[in-house]
């Protein structure tokens, strides 16, 4: 019995596929996908195309050279921040070596880390920040209100004055 793969099963094979490591039975399910997915079987072939020109143009590489270059990339790769080319090294590598795919684990694990450290960051200035503006908005009315009364209080006084001056000019 053959079984239906989805789209999303048929993208996380495609590299076993086209470095042709499917079992016979996964392969034929493959295969029966690709005949009726006309999108899925696009990506298949720009992908075999791209291949064909990598392994064409570029000069092979010991797998030394292979994972100075894996490491050098690996922090762009996880912000997504490589060419395709990159990211089918990066993608092929992590694949085959156990060790890359270690380093690649580590990577999430560093931006995760990162990213909530960022976010308690952001957190903990929100609340200083409001708590700071909350605290001068109290203390200028506080201040605003003085300032009212004080002012209130020299306008009678000059008022006062002015009057007293009629009543002593005038009697």
């Amino acid at each position: 019995m053959n079984k239906e793969l989805t789209c999303n099963q048929v993208a996380a094979l495609i590299n076993f596929y086209i470095d042709g490591r499917l079992n016979p039975r996964l392969k034929q399910d493959f295969d029966n996908h690709l005949a009726k997915c006309p999108t899925c079987r696009k990506k298949i072939e720009e992908l075999q195309k791209i291949m064909s020109k990598f392994k064409h143009s570029e000069p092979e590489q010991t797998k030394d050279e292979l994972q100075m270059d894996f490491i050098n990339n690996l922090s762009a790769y996880v912000d997504n921040e490589l060419n395709s080319n990159e990211n089918i090294k990066i993608k092929k590598m992590t694949i085959s070596n156990p060790n890359a795919r270690k380093e690649l684990e580590s990577m999430y694990k560093y931006k995760k880390l990162l990213h909530s450290a960022y976010e308690k960051t952001k957190n903990d200035s929100k609340f200083d920040y409001s708590k700071t503006i909350v605290s001068k908005l109290q203390d200028s009315q506080d201040y605003t209100t003085n300032y009212f009364i004080k002012l209130s209080l020299g306008f009678v006084a000059i008022m006062m004055a002015i009057i007293g001056g009629f009543i002593y000019l005038y009697l």
